[in-house]
């Protein structure tokens, strides 16, 4: 088997970016300490907390006091209802950082940013209704 198998980010606050990808439809699949292996519909998504990664010999060790985390990088979530998510994100209070919309690519999706600033987007294709021909 080939192919991206989940993504590892290297968080401040374990529970406070929990509760952040809960409100997107992820629970906790697994936990260990202030190391979490969060899913969604197979997609895995695993954080490693400070506390985490400054008690061990860590990859990330060398970086944890560098700010901002989330530079550069964008998650992205490919959802069946963007609204219903959409909907859930504004009732939880999360951070929208590009509103709802349609795309030209035919997506729907809006994008957020997580408590250490990784850019999240959630998408759906579009599924317009076509009257057929006559």
């Amino acid at each position: 088997m080939s192919g991206l198998t989940g993504v590892e980010l290297h968080v401040a606050d374990v529970e406070a970016s929990i509760a952040f990808y809960a409100a997107l439809g992820f629970r906790v699949a697994r936990r260990w300490e202030d190391w979490v292996r969060l899913d969604r519909d197979g997609a895995e998504l695993v954080l490693q907390g400070d506390a985490y990664v400054r008690g061990h010999d860590h990859y990330f060790t060398p970086h944890i006091d560098r700010a901002p985390r989330g530079t550069g990088v964008e998650i992205t979530i490919e959802v069946d209802d963007v609204d219903a998510v959409h909907a859930a994100a504004v009732a939880a209070g999360l951070r929208i950082v590009k509103p709802i919309q349609d795309r030209s690519w035919k997506a729907r999706d809006f994008r957020l940013a997580d408590p250490d600033g990784f850019f999240v987007r959630v998408t759906s294709p579009l599924r317009h209704e076509t009257t057929p021909k006559a």
